[in-house]
């Protein structure tokens, strides 16, 4: 049976593997409103790559009012800040059978959802690409070598729904990674993602130029062991292979690796700070924990917040 998939969003995560969906033949339509539906349902989506081959697609468009039958699975690909609109955008489309397959990061995604929708309609997800969308053409730029989703079932169990998501991947130009522990793959990247944005933010500097200072390193692996210890401590310990593929990157002169976070920061745009730095301060201090670095990651990006809110 063909699953009926709806991305939300088309932005550098969504317009990217809705495409690749769209290309490898299933069947996808786009959730999107005013002038993006426009450029998209007027030219598709295009998707240059520096690692795999590019791609040109005409798409399916649909607006909310429009949306007259359930989805079989529902791709959220928003701003955790979109997070409220995004639930209402998506209610005509959840029947009984529908799974939500959320794309955002952090872990506090999962709650809201599950509260909105039922514990039942919600899969664990995450995602693993480097992507943005042009600001002048609406293309999408993909500049990592890397594309996949991880999901699963948020309990470890192999549903039906989750092994047809799966069955794409043979015939799909990124991957489609199903996981037995989702949520402890989720943890591992929250944890990593929350150091990388903390050091980024409060520095407004990359990787490589956090490392030129005199206290650069000990910055950097500060903040990477407040994650790692709060996440241990709710019983979601990082593995050591994930620790060591972070410490490396804590350690490579020259990087110029930094979190999407510090580009939102630095363009003068909304961020997803309380989303997962914030989050991560309340888990962390609930289980008795004091995170100073995260502390002032959170204090400095509400001092952005209410700025570009104001």
């Amino acid at each position: 049976m063909t699953q009926r998939i709806l991305v939300l969003g088309a932005g550098g995560v969504g317009g990217y593997f809705g495409a690749r969906l769209t290309e490898g033949g299933a069947d996808t339509t786009f959730l999107l409103r005013g002038a993006r539906r426009e450029q998209v349902a007027a030219k598709g989506i295009t998707v240059h790559s520096d690692f795999f081959d590019d791609v040109s697609v005409q798409v399916k468009t649909i607006a909310t009012e429009e949306i007259d039958q359930p989805f079989d699975l529902i791709i959220m690909a928003c701003k955790a800040y979109q997070l409220d609109g995004a639930m209402d955008a998506i209610t005509p489309a959840v029947g009984d059978n529908t799974a939500v397959l959320p794309l955002l990061n952090g872990m506090k995604q999962i709650d809201v959802l599950q509260a909105r929708f039922g514990a039942d309609k919600v899969l664990g997800g995450t995602t693993y690409i480097g992507a943005r969308v042009d600001a002048e053409t609406g293309d999408i730029v993909h500049f990592g070598d890397f594309h996949r989703i991880a999901y699963g079932e948020v309990d470890g169990t192999r549903s039906a729904r989750v092994e047809a998501f799966a069955a794409l991947n043979e015939t799909m130009k990124f991957d489609i990674d199903l996981q037995d522990d989702i949520e402890q793959t989720m943890w591992d990247k929250f944890a990593m993602l929350c150091a990388m944005s903390s050091v980024n933010t409060l520095a407004r500097a990359t990787v490589g130029e956090i490392l030129d200072t005199p206290s650069g390193h000990e910055f950097l692996t500060a903040a990477l062991e407040e994650c790692r210890d709060t996440a241990a401590a709710l019983d979601h310990t990082v593995s050591p292979k994930v620790i060591a593929t972070y410490e490396k990157m804590f350690s490579t002169q020259g990087s110029k690796f930094a979190s999407s976070m510090l580009r939102d920061v630095q363009a003068g745009n909304r961020t997803e700070g309380d989303h997962i730095i914030g989050d991560m301060v309340n888990r962390a201090q609930a289980a008795g924990l004091h995170t100073p670095i995260l502390l002032a990651a959170r204090a400095g990006l509400a001092v952005h917040e209410s700025r570009v809110t104001a």
